[in-house]
Order: structure tokens, then sequence, then C-alpha cells
């Protein structure tokens, strides 16, 4: 994969704000054979992750117009010294929410 800082994130599940802090909201959305047999009632149950004040405001900059970069530097901008290694930190945030299918990563033409 290319260089995280020039690829642009778009959210992939639901989420809501309480307090200026949000809540992810995450439904898994293919479940196995095995959890369809024995774990039927917690196919559609929703999971809910909470963020802290940083990782909620870059979660509000994921809407696929704002590359990885611009949300670094906007992360910095707003959180200054409160936020060091700004760069690994997004860079590494953003790396398990796609792992954990939370958002797409996706390079402009």
């Amino acid at each position: 994969m290319k260089d995280y800082k020039e690829l642009y994130p778009f959210q992939l599940c639901e989420s809501e704000e309480n307090n200026k802090l949000i809540t992810l909201l995450h439904k898994k959305k293919k479940p196995t054979i095995i959890e369809k047999i024995f774990f039927k009632k917690y196919i559609n149950k929703v999971y809910k992750i909470d963020l802290d004040e940083i990782g909620s405001f870059v979660w509000q900059q994921i809407d696929g117009k704002n590359s990885v970069g611009d949300i670094i530097l906007k992360t910095e901008k707003q959180f200054g010294e409160k936020v060091q290694n700004a760069d690994e930190r997004v860079t590494l945030f953003m790396q398990q929410l796609h792992k954990n299918k939370f958002i797409q990563l996706f390079q402009r033409k």
C-alpha cells in the first residue's frame, strides 16, 4: 500500500456523538456459519466503541475529502503539544480503523 498520508479515508460504520465524543456503532456484516448456528442472538448485535477526544476529532475529519496527511495537520493544529507524534498516532489509528473495517482507504488519481 502507498504512503498513508496520500490516502483518503471514508467511514464505513455509523457513529453517534455525545458531549463532543464519538461512539462507533459496529455491526458484523457477514456472520460465520458457526455464529449463525450457536450465537444467533449476537448476529445483529451492535458493538459500541468509545473514542477519546483526539480519536473523536480524527473520526469527524474522515469524509473522503481529507487525506490522512490533511487530517494529521488538522490534528496538530487543533491539539498542539497535547498530541505528541501526531503523524505516528493518526497513521496508526487509521491502520486500526481500516483493519477492523470501520473505514475504507482509497487513493485519488
